[in-house]
């Protein structure tokens, strides 16, 4: 089994392109996934690569008005 790649606040910023405080209002917030060791948030890698997938695909589906295969369906 792989060991886990374990980030901090400032390695996901860092990682997503976005502000230390963004990633603390994500935590706030629940929507990012997270876990403390101690006082100190920490984020598993793997776990932040399969949130953005997520995200991407709800944004992809958003995007296309929950319509995504309309032009297949069609198209047939």
């Amino acid at each position: 089994m792989q060991s886990p790649n374990i980030m901090t606040i400032k390695q996901v910023a860092e990682y997503l392109k976005v502000s230390s405080r963004t990633i603390y209002k994500l935590v706030k917030e629940g929507s990012i996934p997270t876990f403390k060791i101690m006082n100190m948030w920490r984020f598993e890698q793997s776990q932040i690569d399969q949130w953005i997938q997520k995200k991407s695909e709800i944004n992809n589906f958003n995007v296309n008005g929950g319509k995504e295969d309309a032009k297949s369906i069609n198209n047939r």
